[in-house]
């Protein structure tokens, strides 16, 4: 194989002399393009010139990356029916195709859930790497929020928020999504209203020193006209779609919109919608964004 790659680097010097400086150009700029493949055998393989268009560099070609996420409460896997059926969860992941999942309501081998460890269970269910930040201890178990994606997850940790009484965590999950870096948080806030808004500022605190580009998906317990001070830093991805007030949470009489999609100003938003499934007593919200590599 040395021989056979010394006599072809040979025939190219040979050709360039005979050829004149044009030929040798012409070879120097397209291995600056690397433009050259070869084949198990060292052989020069087909040649394909592709041209960069404006705005490109020889370092790196600027990209995006569709991204598809949702947003989902599962109930502890129990259903508008009242059965724990976690196959239910993981049927309405899996055919939604979306890429990063954050979960809120995930229980770890509690009494009440027949000791599933849920989130490591989804993650088999649907093919995906996962997270999981506990909140409280329960039964013998644990209960908090989780994430699920397709993307390899380069590290993780739970943050206590401050609470009142249910303890309140915020889960932080750093995500490699096609080589760019995406910091993804995951909460679940709680009931009383003054306990939120501290919950929020925290929030919005750990955001402002975030170096990577960030989502904030979760069940805000809230409103959209209580959360403010989140869209005053994020993108609330219902913002202009049809189904901007629709409700995720359906119980009894009430109904209300409480789980959301928040991006990062950079995110340019494509889609959103409210799955309507009966698998927990909250709708999935999924949104479509574009992230620029």
């Amino acid at each position: 194989m040395k021989a056979t790659a010394f006599v072809t680097a040979a025939l190219i010097f040979l050709i360039c002399l005979t050829s004149g400086t044009g030929y040798f150009n012409m070879l120097t700029k397209a291995a600056e393009q690397d433009v050259f493949a070869y084949s198990s055998d060292n052989q020069v393989a087909n040649i394909q010139m592709k041209p960069l268009s404006r705005g490109d560099t020889l370092e790196r070609r600027e990209q995006e990356v569709k991204l598809k996420l949702m947003t989902y409460n599962i109930h502890r896997g129990i259903g508008r029916n009242g059965r724990l059926d976690l196959n239910a969860v993981a049927e309405v992941i899996n055919d939604s195709n979306a890429g990063i999942i954050a979960l809120q309501e995930v229980e770890r081998h509690s009494i009440r859930t027949v000791f599933q460890d849920q989130i490591k269970q989804l993650s088999e269910k649907t093919n995906m790497n996962f997270s999981y930040g506990k909140s409280v201890n329960v039964l013998n178990g644990e209960y908090g929020n989780g994430i699920l994606s397709r993307y390899p997850i380069e590290e993780y940790m739970a943050y206590e928020l401050p609470s009142f009484k249910e303890r309140r965590t915020v889960l932080r999950t750093v995500i490699n999504v096609d080589g760019l870096m995406v910091a993804v948080y995951n909460t679940h806030l709680g009931l009383n209203e003054s306990e939120r808004k501290g919950q929020v500022e925290h929030i919005i605190h750990m955001i402002s020193e975030e170096k990577l580009e960030y989502l904030l998906m979760g069940d805000m317990n809230s409103n959209a006209d209580k959360l403010t001070k989140i869209t005053a830093h994020m993108k609330d991805s219902a913002d202009g779609s049809e189904k901007q007030h629709q409700s995720t949470f359906i119980e009894k009489e009430v109904e209300e919109r409480i789980d959301y999609i928040f991006v990062s100003p950079n995110m340019e938003v494509k889609a959103y919608d409210v799955l309507e499934s009966e698998a927990s007593d909250h709708y999935p919200v999924v949104s479509e964004v574009i992230l620029s590599k």
